[in-house]
């Protein structure tokens, strides 16, 4: 809509031109206000969350803030005309023109667009997605929570009930899976006490979906109270009242609603960038492994990663080809300090972190970002999830080359509970927290130095 509203402006000033110079290009002297206007009212549009609340069910199609937004936006440019005293340069007329066609147009655009997607019944992609995970036992709370959910425009896209004695654990594993690829906006969770604590370690990959997560508020006496007689909750999460319903928010959705797309586009040009940049140092490494040890220049390695997902995570073999074996967490250990397995150039890779170049292909693919928490081992995820709570909430976001916890130190073997618990902790810690400037940090960090850790081997 933002990108409609800067093409039907530019038309407009077109049309104005037309209208005051019988000519459909403008003087030179405008061309400048010409580009400029709609930057300003794309600005004011941000400021005034003019992008936030379309609803095309309704008469809601912002049409007040773009009035607004539009005059700031010629304020603006006739302030800037009238201090550079440039304004007797400027045609009324042509201002007027190009003010009332801009409004008329941006308005028509609306309710065109709108009226298209209600003919066609694609008006329910604007609703947020929700899925609900309830147990039976408590059917009237499900159904009030259906029917004050739907009254407040949300859209139910999955449910997953969990009857008393008839849902076993591989049944959940299949209701999340479909929930996972069904990518809902928000979870919801109804479920009886004794639910939680049957289905705990299922519901703890439900964590690794990236959804905001919340669990239908519960005021019996069963949860801790303070000094005042209050219910408490967990670090980390708040009341909130949604659908007029009370609810503990257990998680909120990773970067926002527009960071997805600022963070594909930053790995996608700083990516291609890094690719251009390190393919000597890259074929030179390729070179090195083909000739000093027998075996292929790439070791292929399934790890999870986004929504708990397998991937495949292409880096250069910095082990002997016989070493590159495959079990369980307990028959794969993690590199050592002296590890016989390594080869002496592995030993020098893997300590300057040149294995990973290779990744910056999973980057361009979609599979990994520049920056996010490490990927491990699916054997070793199988392990650490045991003894860590929370573990696979790091799987709410892509996978990264580098990441928070490894640029401040957390790298290498993690050869103690506490040593893993301290990395995911920075995990979280980023995800909560990740701006374009965190990643630029990391970035600059890892380039500068960072990963020369002592203990990287």
């Amino acid at each position: 809509m933002a990108i409609g509203d800067i093409a039907v402006l530019l038309l407009a000033a077109l049309l104005a031109s037309w209208l005051r110079f019988d000519a459909i290009l403008p003087p030179d002297h405008l061309i400048l206000p010409i580009f400029a206007t709609p930057l300003f009212y794309l600005a004011a549009m941000m400021v005034l969350g003019g992008y936030h609340t379309l609803d095309p069910q309704t008469l809601q199609m912002g049409l007040l803030r773009v009035i607004a937004a539009l005059s700031v936006a010629f304020a603006i440019l006739l302030a800037i005309a009238y201090f550079s005293k440039v304004s007797d340069e400027f045609s009324r007329l042509w201002t007027a023109y190009y003010a009332l066609a801009g409004l008329i147009s941006i308005i028509t655009l609306r309710i065109c667009s709108f009226g298209i997607l209600r003919a066609l019944g694609k008006q329910d992609i604007f609703r947020p997605t929700i899925a609900i995970i309830g147990s039976l036992p408590t059917p009237h709370i499900i159904e009030t929570l259906e029917s004050r959910v739907l009254a407040h425009r949300y859209r139910i896209i999955h449910r997953c009930l969990i009857r008393k004695e008839e849902t076993t654990a591989t049944e959940l594993q299949g209701c999340l899976a479909k929930l996972r690829r069904a990518g809902p906006d928000m979870i919801i969770l109804a479920l009886s006490e004794t639910d939680k604590v049957r289905f705990a370690n299922e519901l703890d990959d439900m964590y690794a979906i990236s959804a905001e997560i919340l669990e239908i508020g519960d005021f019996s006496s069963s949860r801790p109270v303070d000094r005042e007689g209050n219910t408490t909750l967990d670090p980390g999460s708040e009341w909130i009242v949604m659908a007029g319903l009370p609810f503990i928010r257990r998680a909120v959705r990773p970067f926002g609603l527009r960071g997805w797309w600022i963070k594909r586009v930053e790995d996608i040009v700083i990516g291609s960038i890094a690719i251009i940049i390190a393919s000597p140092i890259m074929l030179i490494v390729a070179f090195l492994v083909r000739v000093t040890s027998p075996g292929p220049v790439f070791y292929i390695q399934l790890r999870h990663g986004f929504n708990g997902e397998p991937i495949r995570v292409l880096k250069f073999r910095s082990m002997y080809i016989d070493s590159c074996a495959t079990g369980d967490a307990e028959t794969i250990p993690q590199a050592t300090r002296g590890d016989s397995r390594i080869t002496p150039l592995g030993a020098f890779i893997r300590k300057t972190s040149l294995d990973e170049l290779p990744q910056l292909l999973n980057v361009l693919h979609g599979d990994m970002s520049l920056v996010g928490p490490r990927p491990h081992a699916t054997q070793h995820n199988t392990l650490y999830r045991r003894h860590i709570d929370g573990y696979f909430a790091r799987h709410r976001v892509k996978p990264g080359i580098t990441g928070w916890a490894q640029v401040n130190g957390w790298r290498g073997e993690t050869d103690t509970d506490e040593k893993m618990r301290q990395r995911i902790l920075h995990d979280i810690y980023y995800i909560s927290n990740w701006s374009p400037w965190l990643d630029v940090r990391v970035l600059i960090l890892t380039v500068c130095g960072a990963f020369l850790s002592r203990n990287a081997y």
